[in-house]
């Protein structure tokens, strides 16, 4: 039995989510590293990562613009 964790996503998480984002049929990431730090800390809470062990299986990225909210980008690992 797999245990997941789900949790915010943080600025250290950068290369292995774009890793799985950008491996993702149908998801393009582009961030710098600089942009992703700003949409995190613009935007608290808003973006996860499940993890299984010390691998990403799923990353969510979010941010709001006050008004609207904004999904950037979504990718779960095949099994």
């Amino acid at each position: 039995m797999s245990s997941w964790l789900l949790r915010e996503l943080v600025p250290a998480d950068y290369q292995t989510a774009m890793a799985l984002w950008n491996d993702t049929p149908g998801v393009r990431a582009t961030e710098s590293p600089e942009e992703f730090d700003r949409i995190l800390a613009r935007n608290p809470g808003l973006s996860c990562v499940a993890r299984d062990g010390d691998k990403i299986i799923a990353a969510i990225l979010c941010c709001h613009d006050g008004r609207r909210g904004y999904l950037y980008h979504l990718a779960v690992a095949e099994s």
